[in-house]
């Protein structure tokens, strides 16, 4: 819910304040609110998108009863009403959640942040100690983008565009698009694709003094709390058990809202445990699920989704021609602010601008699933390599003989042994090529960062999809893609609760032989439709490839060479001009990086006309 931004240090200007709430108008379009205090060089902003406590009183910023404490909010704090009843002797003076905040701050301190079951981006103005308090929730699902202008000014914000607005230069991070074209690195920690511009990271927490002194620190991670409670060795039946419960709470906070709620529904396990649990925790309610597809039989799932729904349900399919393409996109990198993952990400662009016509605001979606519980077809190689170590090398070849692709998983395990693991996408093929960048942006790009907290190869490569890579991108994805129609996505399945259990299983209850999530299916199998729990697992696949050499080949060939992205320097035009002749001809599969090309060039196009080249 709602977008959120606000200067500090002087001067205060309105017409500042009026732009950052402007820019950030599409994510909170029922109201907006603006608090300044000239004197202590403050200003908030916030935009709202009324989804708890649709009255007045739900307004922000809003203050604690002394006027000392003010709040500017983003997200939805779960167990509103659990924290209400323990913060009992707290004036309360409304139904919202954001009021929790206030109280739970002046009870717990900084230590708030703790106890909230929810995913959140604030600022809470402590007037007593003159300090900007600023949280992000454990996962990142909330953003929080901040920076300093020329004056010295701490400006944040919930996008960039809201910084932009109140004067902030664009200017691109020249090593961040280093990484991005040679790495395929989208997220890094603190940095964004602007150059001056930093994000608070997942699980952190800041104090801003008024002098402009930041303090900064880690309040969870999801590894050391896995580590810190230790491994637990269930047998299957057990740990589905505890996972269905967390899903089931899960599921029932986040059905929590004074306005209706839908499922984004792929017709995955995923999202179907999503909608399964919700339908039986609401038998009686109305139950709506959007799907999005391509019109493509080979790739939608509107026919997977269908069959999963009964007819108490209304699923609304929603299409994404090859002609809204180009469209789309020059929508999609004005909403992302930085590139994004391809085809399917417009194909949700689409999907939620028919979601918020149809009058939902929010949406429950599956999100998380893989990461949690192995799910993505990379992982048998690390968990190969895990049965190697621990059984020897018959129980690998033994392990790899009950796997359908072994021999190709063998192949890749052997790389992940070596070192050689991060380059390799879901289907376990290679989606890098970095011949066609420029060799000056070339020398800026570095390795991405490959932490292994754990023993275990698997989970190690799960925490850094979590933590460092995967997650990070599609969560910001997400966000802007719904936010941009001013529709909130919930996502039951990254309740931390749920991943710091999920990081305590052994890989013997997530993976077996080549098929991921055993433990969710077998939390579920006995509540989803027949063949629903144990269907194999698709990868996301669109029409990218025939539709980047097919319908879109003129606009792409304008993109890359006739708007200017090779003037830019950040590819070598003939080597690009290479690389799409092959994927014309069939020569290559892989379109990853002429879509990195086509993200470039819409982002220079919108955000950094002027900028330099090399």
């Amino acid at each position: 819910m709602c977008g959120i931004g606000g200067i500090l240090g002087h001067p205060i200007s309105d017409a500042s304040l009026q732009g950052m709430a402007a820019a950030l108008a599409h994510r909170g379009p029922d109201g907006q609110g603006i608090w300044s205090d000239p004197a202590a060089g403050l200003g908030l902003v916030h935009r709202r998108l009324s989804i708890i406590d649709l009255s007045a009183d739900g307004h922000q910023p809003m203050a604690d009863a002394s006027g000392r404490q003010w709040v500017v909010f983003n997200g939805e704090i779960y167990n509103h009403r659990e924290l209400r009843a323990e913060l009992a002797g707290y004036p309360f003076r409304s139904r919202s959640d954001t009021e929790v905040i206030l109280a739970a701050y002046q009870r717990w301190g900084e230590s708030c942040v703790e106890h909230f079951i929810g995913m959140f981006a604030f600022a809470l103005w402590d007037g007593r100690t003159r300090t900007l308090f600023c949280a992000r929730d454990r996962l990142g699902v909330k953003p929080f983008v901040f920076a300093r202008d020329v004056g010295g000014r701490f400006l944040f914000a919930s996008e960039v565009k809201a910084l932009l607005a109140a004067g902030l230069p664009a200017e691109p991070d020249w090593s961040m698009w280093a990484d991005y074209m040679v790495h395929g690195s989208y997220e890094h920690g603190e940095r964004t694709f602007f150059a001056g511009v930093h994000q608070l990271p997942a699980g952190h927490l800041m104090v801003v003094a008024a002098d402009g002194t930041i303090r900064q620190r880690r309040y969870w991670d999801v590894a050391e709390r896995a580590l810190a409670a230790g491994p637990l060795e269930l047998d299957l039946a057990t740990a589905g058990a505890r996972v269905r419960e967390l899903v089931e709470d899960s599921v029932r906070l986040r059905k929590r809202s004074d306005v209706p709620v839908a499922v984004s529904l792929s017709g995955g396990l995923d999202s179907s445990v999503v909608a399964c649990t919700l339908a039986r925790q609401e038998p009686e309610t109305a139950r709506i699920a959007f799907t999005a597809n391509h019109g493509d039989r080979r790739y939608d799932e509107d026919g997977f989704a269908r069959n999963f729904l009964g007819p108490e349900w209304r699923h609304v399919v929603v299409t994404l021609g090859a002609g809204a393409v180009a469209a789309q996109a020059e929508q999609a990198i004005v909403a992302q602010e930085a590139p994004f993952g391809g085809i399917a990400t417009l194909a949700l662009h689409n999907l939620h601008q028919t979601i918020r016509r149809e009058g939902i605001k929010v949406v429950l979606e599956g999100q998380g699933g893989d990461e949690a519980f192995g799910g993505y077809a990379n992982y048998l190689a690390y968990f190969l390599c895990d049965v190697t170590a621990t059984r020897g090398w018959r129980g690998g070849r033994a392990a790899a003989k009950a796997m359908a692709r072994g021999a190709q998983v063998v192949t890749q395990a052997r790389r992940v042994r070596d070192g050689g693991g991060a380059a390799f996408y879901q289907d376990g093929t290679s989606y890098l090529d970095a011949n066609a960048v420029a060799p000056e942006l070339r020398a800026l790009a570095r390795q991405p960062v490959q932490e292994a907290p754990f023993a275990s190869a698997l989970t190690s490569a799960q925490y850094r999809d979590v933590a460092i890579g995967k997650l990070p991108r599609v969560l910001r994805m997400n966000d802007r893609l719904s936010m941009a129609q001013g529709v909130e996505l919930r996502q039951p399945l990254l309740d931390h609760r749920i991943l710091e259990l999920a990081f305590r299983l052994p890989g013997a209850v997530k993976i077996h032989g080549d098929v991921g999530k055993q433990v969710l299916r077998a939390a579920f199998c006995a509540v989803l439709p027949p063949g629903q729990a144990y269907a194999a697992k698709r990868a996301v696949v669109t029409p990218q490839r025939e539709w980047l050499v097919g319908p879109l080949a003129s606009w792409v060939e304008d993109l890359v060479f006739g708007s200017g992205l090779d003037r830019t320097g950040l590819i070598v035009p003939a080597a690009a001009r290479t690389v799409l002749a092959d994927l014309a001809a069939g020569r290559r599969d892989n379109s990853f990086p002429v879509w990195q090309w086509v993200n470039a060039a819409l982002w220079f196009r919108h955000f950094a006309k002027g900028s330099r080249s090399w």
